[in-house]
């Protein structure tokens, strides 16, 4: 089978989360079958890029006027490589394809990568949905404008990581601290995490020694400088990582005694069996994840929607001090993470998985024309710039 990834870049630094996704899911598909990647937009994606299976970027913005050029360039691609299937890892990749007759052929998957739900009724339509959670497939198959049939969910997403060598490791861990690492976006979405996790390196720091690591680039200067003055402020041990080699942040675990995480950095850590925190909207300090609270974090992709339980957030503190103090603990939260990672989120699920989504859409031939009456609304927004 042929199968042409796409994912839009417009503006940001191309490096979050579903570029990482589209990245990783590609690499599996292509043990099986044909893949091309192409990025769409402003700008490139720099984790895509360095993709094998990466073809082109076509630069392009978001006018009706673009869609010539448009359809134009991705002729060129598929002039050779006949896509079977056209799986869209955003909604700007899918707006932009839905009216070019030269993608008429192949059936869409859109992959909704997280995410809160859609704020209405109704969203847009793909010939299957793929959801990373179980909040967004549960708003989908409870919703009469979709078919049960069409929403996937597939959580696994993520490869697992090995350490960085230690001859390449340039950043040094200091080996009297017990390091906190949190990587991210910075001075724009998550800042409430990253609060959070002052809250809780200055309640640790008064019994402690404890140190936390920002790992990550920056969206908008003024507000991060806010966020490092807050920290500087209340005298709290912080350094920040946030030069280029940010992008690929994840190459840094390697310092973190704990880690707090939101989506993709959580599952990561996961998969180095680093115990891993991550945020509820309802306390002021990330919950140390275990067996007993993972499925209502799960729930919400690990996001800042997630609610602890009561009982959670009593007992957090406490739990975090044992990890600290009891070696033994520390290596069962360890042991919990990497069977949670090796169910939920590990790539060996990914191929089994998708093919089940690419050979139910081949199969189930729908017309090009029907997609795009129940997408109308999306693409004159999209196309109006709105």
């Amino acid at each position: 089978m042929n199968i042409l990834f796409l994912v839009s870049n417009d503006g940001g630094n191309g490096v979050g989360g579903h570029y990482n996704s589209v990245n990783q899911v590609s690499l599996e598909m292509a043990k099986e079958h044909n893949v091309k990647v192409v990025t769409l937009g402003s700008r490139t994606s720099p984790v895509v890029q360095d993709n094998p299976y990466f073809d082109c970027h076509v630069m392009v913005g978001k006018g009706p006027g673009t869609l010539i050029k448009l359809n134009r360039e991705l002729k060129k691609i598929t002039k050779e490589f006949k896509p079977d299937v056209v799986n869209c890892f955003d909604s700007d990749s899918m707006n932009r394809i839905l009216l070019l007759p030269v993608m008429f052929g192949a059936p869409i998957v859109f992959t909704k990568c997280g995410g809160k739900n859609p704020s209405g009724k109704k969203y847009q339509h793909a010939d299957a949905i793929v959801v990373f959670s179980n909040e967004n497939r549960d708003w989908f198959i409870n919703n009469e404008e979709y078919k049960s049939n069409d929403i996937f969910l597939i959580p696994n997403r993520v490869q697992k990581l090995q350490f960085l060598e230690e001859s390449k490791r340039v950043e040094l861990k200091d080996p009297g601290k017990i390091t906190f690492v949190r990587i991210s976006r910075l001075g724009g979405a998550y800042e409430k995490t990253l609060l959070d996790t002052f809250n809780l390196i200055e309640e640790l720091n008064r019994n402690y020694p404890v140190e936390l690591v920002v790992i990550g680039r920056i969206q908008d200067e003024t507000r991060f400088g806010a966020l490092v003055k807050n920290a500087s402020d209340r005298n709290l041990p912080v350094r920040y990582i946030t030069d280029e080699r940010a992008a690929k942040g994840s190459g840094f675990l390697y310092l973190a005694d704990f880690v707090v995480g939101t989506g993709r950095s959580f599952m990561e850590a996961t998969s180095l069996g680093i115990p891993a925190l991550t945020p509820a909207s309802n306390s002021d300090f990330p919950v140390l994840v275990n067996n007993a609270n993972f499925n209502s974090f799960f729930d919400t992709n690990f996001s800042e929607r997630n609610v602890a339980s009561d009982e959670a957030i009593k007992n957090n503190l406490s739990t975090i001090q044992q990890l600290i103090e009891n070696k033994d603990k520390y290596e069962g939260s360890r042991k919990e993470m990497l069977t949670l990672f090796r169910e939920y989120f590990g790539v060996e699920g990914i191929l089994l998985k998708y093919n089940a989504v690419y050979n139910y859409v081949v199969s189930k031939r729908a017309g090009r024309l029907g997609l795009i009456r129940r997408n109308f609304l999306y693409l004159v927004k999209f196309f109006m710039g709105k």
